[in-house]
């Protein structure tokens, strides 16, 4: 069994804000997008540097190679994924941090989750779940929950939360899996089920709506939540088109393929917005004073453009033309998704890849 150390940081409106929960519905996996720092160096973060910053947010448990730290007790709220009232899984609804204990991975200097850390995780949500009474599709994504790209390894290859539940069921000393762990990679928000005719609400619906976003028409019912002949034949269009198996149900595969085929309807095109995104060459990073110009602007457009935004929420998404530390972050998300170094520095390789996916 992984170590755990309790190491509790103050109560404070930020961090710890000392709510009590509303019961353990489900456990959040997130992964803390800090190259190299350990579960302690988390909580000392969330105990310190975060409290001054005035920054609402933590986490029950980080767990890296060695340990797990246990910074907010289980039966109080932690601030780890609720985004403007946004919640997709059903059973943590209408606020997951009212109902989940949520566990971070520490990752590798590399930006990955490194297998013992993923191991020492494992053991300790099977613990949870054997304490708290929860089968793993319990066990989802922060992505799941609010969209967001967070574990991103697990986003950019959904199986991996599928090995994760898997290997939780073994040390549960279950012999089969779940069912429904096969498939809660969905976009749509899914909460471990595949969606398919006779299905119906919030889920199905986003999946209608994403389906018209791309191109796949609902003529009749529009994004009415029932999956009926008018959605699976939607489904099966866009299976067709990306030459997958056509069985108008909606799993993976179907959310890999209408992922991508949604990315580019996205893209600005022929109806006067851009079409094309220009970028600067050289370095550039977080200096004093910052660098700013038309060079970080085209920087900001890029990623804005690959849903990477300097700061969602703020005026025209942060896109500013300053350098500074949002805009960072962005590129330090972007590099993890993709498998580059994640410093958080635009170079050669960060444009490369942003040349690709933007083509």
């Amino acid at each position: 069994m992984v170590k755990v150390v309790k190491n509790f940081v103050k109560v404070n409106q930020y961090t710890r804000p000392g709510l009590k929960l509303a019961g353990v519905k489900g456990i959040v996996m997130h992964y803390t997008a800090t190259p190299g720092a350990s579960a302690l160096n988390e909580r000392d973060y969330f105990n310190g540097t975060c409290i001054a910053i005035k920054r609402k947010a933590s986490a029950h448990y980080f767990v890296d190679r060695k340990e797990a730290q246990h910074i907010i007790p289980e039966n109080e709220v932690a601030y780890h994924a609720h985004d403007k009232n946004r919640c997709y899984v059903s059973f943590l609804k209408p606020n997951a941090n009212t109902k989940s204990i949520s566990v971070e991975m520490c990752v590798e200097k590399d930006g990955m989750i490194h297998s013992e850390t993923v191991q020492n995780a494992a053991e300790l949500v099977a613990d949870l779940c054997k304490r708290y009474g929860l089968s793993t599709n319990k066990i989802v994504r922060h992505y799941d929950v609010t969209n967001k790209i967070c574990p991103a390894p697990w986003v950019s290859d959904s199986s991996q939360l599928t090995t994760f539940r898997k290997k939780v069921d073994s040390l549960l000393g279950n012999k089969t899996v779940s069912k429904t762990t096969s498939s809660t990679s969905q976009s749509s928000k899914s909460t471990g089920t595949i969606l398919k005719k006779g299905a119906s609400g919030s889920q199905v619906k986003a999946l209608q709506k994403r389906l018209i976003a791309a191109g796949f028409s609902l003529p009749k019912y529009g994004a009415d939540g029932s999956y009926e002949n008018e959605t699976v034949q939607a489904v099966k269009a866009l299976q067709k088109k990306a030459g997958i198996a056509v069985d108008g149900i909606y799993g993976p595969a179907t959310e890999k393929a209408l992922a991508a085929i949604g990315a580019k309807k996205k893209k600005p095109s022929s109806n006067g917005k851009k079409t094309s995104y220009p970028l600067p060459s050289g370095i550039y990073k977080v200096k004093s004073p910052l660098m700013k110009g038309t060079g970080v602007r085209q920087i900001q457009e890029a990623l804005a453009a690959l849903y990477f935004y300097p700061d969602k929420g703020a005026k025209n998404n942060g896109i500013d033309g300053y350098y500074g530390p949002k805009t960072a972050n962005a590129v330090k998300r972007f590099q993890l998704m993709h498998g580059l170094s994640a410093d958080g520095i635009y170079g050669s390789d960060t444009k490369a890849k942003l040349k690709t996916l933007l083509k």
